[in-house]
């Protein structure tokens, strides 16, 4: 795809009027929603019609009293699963509906703090590049490490923890892939964005804060491991074939307990495509590292 030079980034309101639906999933989010609220109560959002969706995927009665405490700017709705966790992806893709036509979608982790210009930041990219289907805010103070052309924003995949997903695209490519559970939906619907022509790009002078869960030591971790190598094993899979996973597991062995491993055998068979895509893009790649998907920065 030919290179492009990017677009001067200013932040003056967006015109005509942006519909802008703000998507955050909760569980077990009591602790970090009240910092998440208080920085989109400070979000300019000038130019832009903006909702505020939240999906509950977890148990308890805290959020909701949070949520409707706060009293944000902007229209703010609740809704908790019926169905227990259904992941992050189906919880992602009923919210979409639920914000019909929306020109964007703002995703954001409860763990986020935006900053005050982000969205705006974020919209004017979009904005400035029309083939731009997801646009990645930069985390701050631990940057993602996976590499981005300085001179066009262009990144292989845009991480779902705060990203401006243009509402057309993910309409025309149904959301998130609902087969996987929790992590890698965002680097497989990306690599989907690539295939049907769109860009993904990563705007830098767009910042949130975002403490990571490896950076919270005292956190039992060990199901989110898990998902991240069921979704590792899943992107191999449908993108890539039976050599792919077969390399992954062999990396797997190296540490991995036996049982953890047949668990993750017996997961894959249940949600893996019945063939791979056997489709070929410069921006759908794996690193050698197996652990991140494509080239990194450092």
């Amino acid at each position: 795809m030919p290179r492009r030079s990017r677009v001067a980034i200013h932040t003056e309101p967006v015109t005509p009027l942006r519909n802008i639906a703000i998507q955050t999933i909760l569980y077990g989010s009591h602790g970090q929603l009240p910092r998440l609220l208080r920085g989109l109560d400070r979000l300019e959002t000038d130019g832009c019609n903006v909702v505020v969706r939240y999906f509950d995927n977890g148990p308890g009665e805290g959020p909701p009293s949070i949520v409707h405490s706060a009293r944000l700017r902007v229209p703010c709705h609740y809704a908790r699963s019926e169905r227990g966790n259904i992941g992050f992806g189906a919880a992602q893709n009923l919210l979409a509906a639920d914000a019909g036509e929306a020109d964007y979608l703002l995703l954001l982790n409860p763990d986020t703090i935006p900053f005050h210009n982000m969205l705006l930041r974020l919209v004017a990219a979009a904005e400035a590049n029309p083939r731009a289907a997801m646009i990645e805010a930069a985390q701050f103070p631990i940057e993602h490490q996976k590499a981005y052309d300085p001179a066009t924003g262009q990144t292989d995949w845009s991480c779902g923890a705060a990203v401006l997903v243009r509402g057309r695209m993910f309409r025309e490519l149904d959301g998130f892939d609902e087969r996987l559970f929790l992590y890698c939906e965002d680097v497989d619907l990306s690599w989907r964005a690539w295939l049907a022509g769109y860009e993904c790009i990563y705007e830098p002078l767009a910042k949130c804060v975002h403490v990571s869960q490896e950076e919270d030591i005292g956190k039992d971790r060990s199901a989110e491991i898990y998902n991240m190598e069921l979704g590792n094993l899943y992107l191999r899979a449908k993108y890539f074939g039976e050599h792919a996973v077969a390399d992954h597991f062999d990396w797997l062995a190296g540490w991995a307990p036996a049982e953890t491993i047949q668990r993750l055998r017996s997961d894959l068979a249940r949600i893996a495509p019945e063939r791979p895509l056997g489709v070929s893009h410069p921006r759908i790649t794996l690193n050698n590292d197996h652990r991140n998907y494509g080239p990194v920065r450092w």
